[in-house]
């Protein structure tokens, strides 16, 4: 039971979607935007009127504004990750009016960093568990909104609904999205909630980069809601920005970049006594350089490149050896290759290691070949550890990196350069390890977890301040493409 069948039951003949043909019709302009067909898709006027409304009372200066924040899950990703790092750090501040509302129940791979939250007053909830009272009597009393929502796509109108009633009972100041689905299904909950603030937190990449995680109406309603001046962007890497904002067609100052904040401080170097145990473990000659990478094994991190680099090194350096961790769908097609360019004696994949700082740190060399990336924290975790890094530019690994003091970072597109880096590093070994001790520093002042809560925590109360005074962020007035 969800909130969506309680809407079903109450309002079975409610007026749903419409089709595109008779939209096309209604459309017209609203509040100085032009809602003009995007990807053979436009949105009803109703809609789109209260979707871009101004809120409907001002703002009370509270120290802390209620902060809610909406995710799918708690699982081990790098975004799930970051927002843990940003509650948990605001919650030791003393923002004690927040709450995490997660879409779908925080159970076995889904809890992953549940119990990171467990020991702060932060108030955990899951979308539509328990089907509140409450809940229920504001579906009733509120047919108008159930109308607006049935007329967006049926591909996430339950969705929507759902979300609107939790987000309506949690009243926050700020709503706060995180991840392609929650953002599309969530930002219009929030704005038809009366919600002054609502962030859409963009991480890596357009999702049109990721088939498996791509749906078609992603595409048209980013650029609507972009539209809505209670809307606002974020992304965690520069060129993350950049490929959102070229995806959409809109200007790349819409979007605030703010990096992620790690803290890497726990890594510890593998002793030289640990260091002669891992090379021994895995066959590895004591004094023989050794190139490291560790990915999953996808098209995205390009592992078979991985493979083609480190064969054209070994050609400059006889007695090199490489170790990659990871597994993945790609696995065996990087055995393969080894296979075929006559590599595969000097070089074995390792598979997932629980020990991961300790086996990267026991190699010389840290190589990372993939197309995209939203903040690849295994770079951190390399320069964390004193390795010298040989990286693609690729999505956020390009402000991952220091360049010319850890490390080289090496346009995505030129393999011939990415080997050539890796060999210079090689034939220069002691002095870069000796430069990329400063890797700890890079990482504390680029990436500490202080300066990404600081930053959003700015950003947002900067969002705050635009509701308050009835001002509207700065808009180019033909964004959307016909």
């Amino acid at each position: 039971m969800r909130y969506w069948d309680v809407a079903q039951q109450l309002y079975p003949s409610s007026r749903g979607e419409i089709g595109a043909t008779h939209w096309r019709r209604l459309v017209r302009q609203l509040v100085g935007n032009r809602f003009l067909p995007v990807g053979g898709e436009t949105i009803d006027p109703d809609l789109a009127a209260a979707l871009t409304s101004r809120p409907a009372s001002p703002l009370p200066k509270a120290h802390w504004p209620k902060t809610m924040h909406c995710i799918g899950t708690l699982s081990a990703g790098g975004a799930e990750r970051q927002l843990v790092n940003l509650m948990t750090e605001l919650a030791r501040r003393g923002h004690d009016r927040q709450t995490l509302l997660t879409v779908y129940p925080c159970e076995g791979e889904g809890s992953h960093y549940k119990h990171m939250l467990e020991d702060y007053p932060i108030d955990i909830r899951v979308n539509n568990e328990p089907i509140r009272e409450e809940g229920v009597e504001l579906i009733r009393a509120n047919p108008e909104i159930v109308r607006l929502i049935k007329r967006l796509p049926e591909n996430f109108h339950a969705w929507t609904l759902d979300l609107w009633v939790d987000i309506s009972l949690i009243k926050p100041d700020i709503a706060h999205f995180w991840l392609d689905h929650p953002n599309i299904w969530g930002a219009p909950a929030a704005l038809l909630a009366g919600v002054p603030s609502v962030i859409m937190s963009t991480r890596n990449v357009s999702p049109e980069n990721f088939p498996y995680l791509y749906s078609p109406y992603m595409h048209p309603w980013y650029i609507w809601l972009s539209r809505c001046p209670r809307v606002h962007l974020i992304n965690n890497s520069h060129a993350g920005a950049e490929n959102y904002a070229e995806w959409m067609g809109v200007d790349r100052s819409m979007f605030e970049v703010i990096l992620n904040g790690v803290d890497l401080s726990h890594l510890k170097a593998a002793a030289p006594r640990e260091r002669l145990e891992v090379r021994k473990e895995l066959g590895l000659p004591e004094k023989a350089p050794v190139v490291v990478g560790a990915f999953r094994m996808s098209d995205e991190k390009r592992p078979t490149l991985f493979v083609e680099t480190f064969a054209k090194a070994l050609a400059a350096k006889p007695d090199l050896h490489g170790v990659l961790m990871g597994v993945g769908p790609r696995l065996d097609d990087v055995k393969a290759r080894a296979v075929q360019l006559g590599v595969d004696h000097r070089f074995q994949c390792v598979g997932r290691r629980g020990d991961l700082p300790r086996v990267m740190s026991a190699m010389d060399v840290f190589l990372h070949t993939a197309w995209w990336e939203g903040t690849p924290n295994v770079v951190l975790e390399a320069q964390q550890l004193g390795l010298p890094v040989v990286v693609s530019k690729g999505g956020g690994s390009a402000d991952a990196v220091d360049h010319g003091r850890t490390g080289f970072l090496v346009d995505r597109e030129d393999d011939e350069a990415l080997a050539a880096r890796l060999i210079e590093v090689l034939h220069d070994l002691p002095a870069w390890k000796d430069k990329a001790r400063s890797g700890p520093d890079f990482i504390e002042q680029r990436f500490s977890i202080d300066r990404m809560v600081d930053q959003t925590l700015r950003f947002q109360r900067r969002t705050l301040d635009i509701a308050r005074t009835g001002g509207l962020r700065s808009l180019p007035r033909e964004q959307i493409p016909a």
